[in-house]
């Protein structure tokens, strides 16, 4: 692999994980204080009209990213500049259609998307999500453009853009309805000239939609700024030349975009998909056995913001159990669900940045970068996965005491963790089997793991309660990436040395997450995060403290096993100089 094009791949990947880091900051930034304002109940509402877009986004929009930018890549690798433009126009034409139907279902038909979920309260919040459904389609052809000629500044800012506007707009409108007062005597939901609400529960509910609104502002400037950024692209780009090379059709190019988008598509929806069957079966198998919702006792009981809605509304019960149900579900995506995403930053990065490299090298029939490049990305996926999964598993507590004040999603948040590693390599190998051409097998996989979640959830919720919904995702992510792992084995000539891809980064995790453990018990146990006499900032101190030195302890552990690779280490901007302070051979 020229050292050119290891350095433009991996220099998309940084350009595109700082960015995501930065975007997955300002979502936090953004989800914790609206969940302390929202609360659990409010986060369930929230996330059903999020996941629905999401799903319904995937579906629209998914798999035209990674094909735009594999057939401009092999356009431009052969030398045919005329034919990406031709690539966009045909993608942008067609997109605006998916995008606008996307978001005509949403915006007809949200009361019937509410009662499949069976989380009443959350159909307004589908409403005004779903403009957002056509922005983000519109977006996703310049995206996929701009990352086909390896140029990932432009979706860096589009996302950061996306993500301030849904913190500001969001919030804003959340505290807006948040802050009216509660009057039972209103012959309305909502009396705007007073600012007062019908009860508490119909304030969460229009808070929460007032949330969501923010996602679709945001993409709406992604567009805008998507927009112009390709037409300052456009007027400084010299003229093109004549070709001699004839360029392919319209009709052409449409039918290879769909042949390649749809299995990806389908792909990426299964994955989708196992957060929707998270949202239709938590709220469903929890009330199969009322008795499990028991465990989570604590977040119901007198004095809590559930009891006094509980006093308002006069829920009974089997309502009251779905209500009790749509708790614990905002509960395990507004906290555990946060949590987990943050650390895959990285890896979302790796999967844009790889599709792209190995189909211009493929292009070019240069087998041996390719290969090259399949290898370093699963092997620096699993490296920065592996300490993630163990670190947050270990000190889940720690964790969400220091964003959320409270510890509630301990549990969920400590299985879930485990489930970065499949995820990550899933993640990873789909877009490598998507960029050699063996786009079905990501969808015959994802399908099956799928499945598989359906079954887990089934049997495993109505015992273990919420906590059977993360332990169903690691276990379905677990197929897919053994699945993922062999057909890449067998079509792509990979040959991965377990040491290395997998023991070595797991051994310098759990020497890390064992120190994680002694910190947990010793420096920062329970009675210490409860601890009213300690003050909140010297608390979270302490905690902080020790995420860094966990950090640290993974680094050293990671080179005193030989985990980190100089080859992984050379593919970095200034790579040789770094290799040679760190003195790998």
């Amino acid at each position: 692999m020229s050292e050119k094009k290891t350095n433009s791949f991996i220099h998309g990947a940084l350009i595109l994980g700082i960015a995501n880091l930065v975007v997955k900051v300002i979502g936090a930034v953004f989800k914790v204080p609206l969940i302390n304002l929202i609360g659990d109940d409010g986060m369930g509402y929230f996330n059903v009209a999020y996941q629905i877009y999401t799903f319904m986004f995937i579906v629209a929009t998914a798999g035209f990213p990674i094909a735009i930018s594999k057939m401009v890549a092999e356009s431009l690798a052969r030398g045919r500049e005329r034919e990406t433009k031709r690539i966009f126009r045909t993608a942008l034409c067609f997109l605006a259609v998916v995008g606008l139907l996307g978001t005509l279902v949403l915006y007809l038909f949200p009361d019937v998307l509410e009662n499949l979920v069976a989380v009443p309260g959350a159909s307004l919040g589908i409403t005004a999500i779903s403009p957002a459904v056509f922005f983000v389609a519109m977006a996703s052809v310049y995206r996929g453009y701009f990352q086909g000629r390896q140029n990932m500044y432009p979706t860096a800012a589009s996302e950061v853009i996306e993500a301030l506007a849904k913190l500001l707009v969001g919030y804003f409108l959340a505290s807006f309805f948040m802050k009216m007062s509660i009057s039972d005597s209103l012959s309305v939901p909502i009396d705007w000239a007073s600012g007062q609400a019908q009860s508490s529960y119909i304030r969460t509910i229009f808070a929460s939609a007032g949330a969501i609104s923010g996602v679709t502002v945001g993409t709406l400037l992604s567009f805008l700024l998507m927009t112009i950024i390709y037409l300052c692209y456009k007027r400084k780009k010299a003229p093109i030349v004549a070709q001699q090379d004839s360029i392919r059709s319209r009709k052409v190019i449409l039918k290879e975009l769909i042949l390649i988008a749809v299995p990806i598509t389908i792909g990426a929806s299964v994955s989708s998909l196992t957060t929707l069957i998270d949202m239709a079966t938590i709220t469903r198998r929890l009330v199969v056995r009322p008795e499990v919702l028991s465990n989570y006792a604590f977040m119901f009981e007198e004095g809590t913001a559930f009891a006094q809605k509980v006093a308002e509304e006069g829920w009974t019960g089997l309502e009251l159990y779905r209500q009790q149900a749509a708790t614990l579900y905002g509960m395990y995506t507004g906290k555990a669900l946060t949590m987990f995403n943050l650390p895959l930053t990285l890896v979302v990065a790796l999967g844009m940045s790889v599709v792209p490299a190995i189909s211009s090298a493929l292009a070019r029939q240069e087998h041996t970068s390719a290969r090259s490049i399949t290898e370093s990305a699963i092997r620096i996926a699993v490296l920065f996965a592996a300490p993630c999964a163990l670190g947050m598993s270990v000190l889940s507590k720690e964790v969400l005491y220091v964003l959320f004040s409270d510890t509630n999603a301990a549990s969920v948040l400590a299985i879930l963790a485990i489930a970065i590693i499949p995820v990550a390599i899933v993640s990873v190998t789909n877009s490598i089997l998507q960029a050699y051409g063996k786009v079905f097998y990501p969808v015959i996989n994802m399908m099956i793991g799928g499945l598989s979640k359906i079954l887990f959830n089934f049997l495993l919720i109505p015992y273990l309660g919420i906590d059977g919904a993360p332990l169903g995702t690691f276990l379905c992510y677990l197929v897919i990436a053994v699945l993922n792992l062999y057909q890449i084995v067998r079509h792509g000539g990979i040959r991965f040395r377990a040491d290395s891809f997998l023991l070595r980064p797991l051994g310098a995790a759990l020497i890390m997450g064992a120190a994680g453990y002694v910190f947990a018990t010793f420096v920062t146990p329970v009675h210490i995060l409860t601890d009213s006499a300690i003050n909140i900032w010297i608390r979270r101190g302490l905690i902080a403290g020790e995420i860094g030195i966990c950090g640290i302890i993974y680094f050293l552990a990671a080179f005193a096993v030989k985990a980190i690779r100089k080859e992984d280490v050379l593919m970095l901007p200034k790579g040789e100089t770094i290799a040679k302070l760190l003195r790998l051979k």
